[in-house]
């Protein structure tokens, strides 16, 4: 038997010794380790075997995926049901993002999130509805007071859906730690076992780019790619003096036909570590800088998403370990050398690529860097103002992942309609983190300013990027490049109802009515039945309002008069006066 003397004794000089190295080695390859004991202390939020078509970490538009995408066979309805106990802490109702969402805060130190919902439990429902009527609208994001709506584990949340902006009936599920809003990988936690996982990760493509620097400006191509490399690649890639690695990979698993995130990747120049990074607690307020963790600009010319082991000096992700020189690479001689990419995903299954690399003299990948001379520096460490004839560009600090040369001219083409130059604002293939502000000079009649804005031209595509105007100009806060100019929106919106006037709707559950706008966007709407206000929820992905008839508000076996209103961003308004039976 050992006393607790001896282990004092014998033991505390070698705890010492080990401390560090444990330290080190969770830095690098973390073990999370919940506040407290998580077995069984989650239950899934629905019932029967669970199936993903989305997990934590996803590389998504603007974003990474925050959680777990739950099928639910493509048809809202599937009861959902809360996590674990504790109380309601936020219910929103939206016409974008996550939609109709729960979020119940557990006494663990953990908060959980049901998003896309198709409606709420009873009680829930209850709730939001009388604030919806209170307020006279239907969008709400309302917290609620700890104690006013206690869960216990089990209980009803409501019924998934495809609410918000969701491409199809699923759940959202995600777990935040409570103290920071900041979303979690479940299964790197231990709060789930992970469903049946047997298949390694596949790597789809990878992708060799060259670098350089010009006047202080890097410059890089894609020279390179290999599609569904085997283990190892036979023939020698011929590199420049610098170069960086792009990594196309994702996961396949047990039960269900989706391409899932893979969990870390890892790259090694001749067996020692270069690149390595894990995805895992990423912040909202980071999640943007997922435009610099992957290749950009091939995302916008090809359609391919590539997470990249060059580091930008603009990015602040904390997923990244083990990198050495931002992730760039450099041979130190004209020898052939062993570049291999590592992909584990959540369960630990690991896919691996080697490839055979030597450097060429003469940069043989590099393409040279435009002249800088016909271009405009900027930087991501310093705000940057841009003023010509009729023109003001503003771009904060922080908005640009690395320093970047901007062409701004106006070009040919003039587009109908336009009150001012066209203006190209260097190329969306470059991303933003933060807006710019855009101020463009325009003549416009004194009656049409109140309808003025700055549109964008997206090939033969107009769309609104609104903007007030101040001194003779319309000044607006856009977070992409582009091409830009000013114009006015005096069209009001369109109201279709998918109803004829007096239509006998008796066996419906809601009424339903299309509403269009053809630039500045819907801005409000107001409904009312027989004089009194109504709910009406506006689906924006589908253009559509809905009202769920409600007996408690209306009288069956009636006729109703149905007056609605629509106004759009620049103050056009439509209206429609009709009447249905019900």
């Amino acid at each position: 038997m050992l006393h607790t003397g001896t282990l004092a004794n014998d033991t505390l000089g070698l705890l010492k010794t080990l401390i560090p190295f444990l330290y080190s080695i969770l830095f690098l390859f973390p073990v999370n380790v919940p506040a407290q004991e998580t077995a069984h202390y989650f239950r899934w939020p629905v019932d029967g075997t669970v199936s993903l078509s989305a997990n934590y970490g996803e590389l998504r538009s603007n974003h990474f995926h925050a959680g777990l995408d739950i099928r639910v066979g493509g048809v809202p309805g599937m009861p959902v049901y809360a996590a674990a106990g504790g109380y309601v802490s936020r219910i929103v109702a939206r016409p974008n993002g996550y939609g109709r969402a729960v979020y119940i805060t557990h006494p663990n130190g953990t908060t959980s999130v049901y998003a896309h919902l198709h409606t709420f439990a009873p009680a829930l429902e209850a709730y939001i509805r009388a604030i919806q009527y209170a307020r006279q609208r239907y969008t709400v994001d309302e917290q609620v007071a700890e104690g006013a709506l206690p869960v216990k584990k089990g209980e009803l949340v409501g019924a998934a859906g495809n609410s918000g902006s969701s491409a199809g009936a699923h759940l959202h599920f995600e777990i935040r730690h409570t103290a920071t809003e900041t979303p979690c990988n479940v299964f790197s936690y231990g709060y789930y076992p992970l469903p049946a996982d047997t298949y390694p990760p596949v790597i789809r493509n990878v992708a060799f780019f060259s670098f350089r620097q010009q006047d202080g400006i890097p410059y890089t191509a894609n020279f390179y790619e290999h599609s569904k490399p085997p283990r190892r690649i036979k023939q020698t890639i011929h590199v420049p003096a610098t170069f960086y690695i792009g990594i196309d990979a994702y996961d396949a698993q047990n039960g269900t036909p989706a391409k899932l995130a893979v969990n870390r990747v890892l790259v090694t120049l001749d067996g020692a570590t270069v690149f390595s990074c894990r995805f895992e607690d990423i912040p909202f307020d980071a999640v943007r800088y997922i435009n610099s963790a992957i290749a950009y600009e091939e995302r916008q010319r090809n359609n391919k998403v590539f997470l990249k082991t060059y580091i930008e000096p603009g990015n602040k992700l904390g997923i990244y370990r083990d990198v050495k020189n931002n992730g760039l690479l450099s041979l130190p001689d004209t020898l052939p050398h062993a570049v291999e990419i590592k992909v584990f995903d959540d369960a630990g299954n690991v896919a691996a690529a080697a490839f055979t690399v030597q450097k060429k003299t003469g940069n043989p990948a590099s393409l040279p860097a435009p002249e800088t001379a016909a271009l405009i520096t900027a930087h991501d460490d310093r705000p940057t103002t841009i003023v010509k004839d009729g023109l003001s560009v503003a771009i904060p600090k922080g908005a640009l992942y690395k320093p970047a040369g901007l062409f701004i001219d106006t070009i040919a083409g003039k587009p109908g309609g336009a009150y001012s130059s066209l203006w190209r604002i260097h190329t969306p293939e470059t991303p933003l983190h933060y807006a710019m502000t855009l101020k463009i000079a325009a003549d416009i009649p004194g009656t049409l300013v109140p309808k003025a804005l700055i549109a964008g031209m997206d090939g033969s595509h107009t769309y609104s990027c609104g903007g007030q105007w101040k001194n003779n100009a319309v000044e607006t806060s856009i977070r992409s490049f582009g091409d830009f100019f000013v114009t006015v929106d005096t069209i009001a919106p369109v109201i279709t109802p998918a109803f004829a006037k007096g239509a006998n709707l008796g066996r419906q559950t809601q009424l339903k009515i299309n509403i269009t706008d053809d630039l500045s966007g819907i801005g409000t709407y107001s409904g009312y039945i027989d004089n009194e206000w109504a709910l009406f929820e506006y689906d924006e992905k589908n253009r559509r309002l809905l009202y769920t008839f409600d007996a408690k508000r209306i009288r069956r076996g009636r006729q109703h008069r149905l007056l609605l209103s629509v106004t759009d961003n620049r103050g056009n308004t439509a209206t429609l006066q009709t009447a249905f039976t019900w």
